[in-house]
């Protein structure tokens, strides 16, 4: 899986640094985002650790939304 996602991003043109693990950190952020269950992150990402879990965590996100928000209106929650 690791080398048709490398294929398909040599393909696309996209950078180098963006590695399959991306994906699956997107997941977890998204996940704790649009729901704010950790337990649920941490069955469906295999943790074992909470401490494993909370890197899914951002809130420098929503200080950033927050900031937006108050300045120019609403912005569109992207859950990452």
């Amino acid at each position: 899986m690791a080398k048709r996602f490398r294929l398909a991003r040599e393909k696309a043109g996209l950078p180098e640094d963006l590695v399959l693990y991306c994906g699956r950190h997107d997941y977890g952020t998204r996940v704790l985002s649009n729901t704010g269950n950790l337990a649920a992150v941490m069955r469906t990402m295999g943790h074992r650790d909470v401490r494993t879990a909370m890197k899914y965590q951002h809130p420098e996100l929503e200080i950033v939304r927050t900031a937006l928000n108050q300045a120019s209106g609403p912005v569109m929650q992207t859950g990452a």
